[in-house]
């Protein structure tokens, strides 16, 4: 299949979360799609280009929150404004894909859509775009719900984990089940098994087969969808489908439910969700004593393990697996075996009435 002139393929980029864990990096009106993690380009814009070769940027769209529309029509200038869907409020993936599939299937009914996450960091472009075609191709041809399952390397906790069933063709097999975020003990039991996949939250659907699973499982988010799809999409429209809609996840709402039509591809590329600052040690070139940072203002001894963004000199002493990230108006310092719970210090602060500094 060439993935490069079929007009029935569309992406959508899902950009509207805060990314509470790169807190105090991360704020609500630079989150964490719109920061420059790994070099000199922000993770949204990566994204975008990654799959740019393919799909064109005219059959690109984002999905975005009002507080960060600014943000991403600065990054994105060369997407259509029209193709930028502004969520008036967040209500989770299965509103925002019902949305672009909205806006897909009025300028192509039996439209594939690839969804992708904005801040995810993705290796091997070849190998990648490849696992796109193989699971747009068996969406296409069975009308499968198509995920992207990851080996794991660890016990994650941050992570959902998809259980493999049975083969459907070469690298594609059916989903056995969909399992949440496991404590430690059920993360090593998954690992150890050999039988399940990190849940990458990337995905290829058939349009028509995505609406016909929210009509069966939320049907009523298809109700008000199905009003918004009929009428003129005005900011109006939106705000009253958004006002309607059932705030639910697309793993939770449809996939869950929906193992017997969803199948898994294991990704050949490398991945990394870059889902709290811990993340950063796969990512972050590592000094002899497997310090990590953004700055050669660091100064250190017995200290180990540690990984420091900062602009002013940073002298350590005998600490060890650390994480300290200063800005200009805050400073965390941080286990990194508590770095999932970040986002648990951030809700803190707002519950302590310092929204300034979110």
């Amino acid at each position: 299949m060439d993935l490069k002139s079929d007009k029935n393929l569309y992406a959508v980029v899902i950009a509207g979360g805060r990314g509470k864990r790169f807190w105090p990096l991360s704020r609500n009106s630079k989150p964490k799609q719109l920061l420059a993690l790994t070099g000199e380009i922000s993770l949204l814009r990566q994204t975008v280009d990654r799959i740019s070769g393919f799909i064109p940027k005219e059959r690109t769209m984002v999905v975005t929150a009002k507080s960060h529309a600014g943000g991403v029509l600065d990054v994105l200038p060369d997407i259509p404004e029209k193709n930028i869907l502004i969520e008036p409020e967040g209500k989770n993936t299965a509103p925002a894909l019902s949305l672009a599939a909205a806006h897909i299937m009025s300028l192509q009914k039996d439209a594939v859509m690839v969804v992708l996450p904005s801040d995810h960091v993705i290796g091997e472009q070849n190998k990648f775009l490849d696992d796109i075609g193989a699971a747009v191709k068996a969406s296409y041809e069975k009308g499968l719900l198509m995920t992207f399952g990851v080996r794991p390397t660890r016990p994650e906790t941050g992570y959902g984990y998809i259980e493999v069933g049975e083969k459907v063709e070469r690298g594609i097999f059916k989903v056995r089940s969909f399992k949440e975020k496991p404590n430690r003990k059920k993360a090593k039991d998954y690992v150890d098994s050999g039988r399940y996949l990190w849940n990458s939250g990337m995905f290829v659907f058939r349009c028509d087969v995505l609406m016909e699973k929210i009509q069966k499982h939320i049907p009523s988010l298809y109700s008000v969808w199905k009003t918004y799809s009929a009428g003129s999409k005005t900011d109006k429209d939106m705000a009253m489908f958004y006002n309607k809609a059932e705030a639910v996840s697309i793993d939770y709402g449809i996939m869950e439910k929906s193992s017997s039509d969803a199948a898994v591809i294991g990704a050949s590329f490398n991945w990394s969700d870059v889902g709290s600052w811990q993340a950063l040690d796969d990512l972050w070139e590592a000094d002899e004593m497997g310090n990590r940072k953004n700055t050669s203002r660091v100064v250190s001894i017995k200290s180990q393990g540690n990984t420091i963004m900062s602009k002013k000199l940073v002298a350590l002493l005998g600490v060890e697996d650390m994480i300290i990230v200063e800005t200009d108006d805050a400073l965390l310092v941080c286990k990194k075996e508590c770095s999932q719970e970040i986002k648990s210090l951030v809700d803190e602060i707002e519950r302590n009435g310092l929204k300034e500094f979110l």
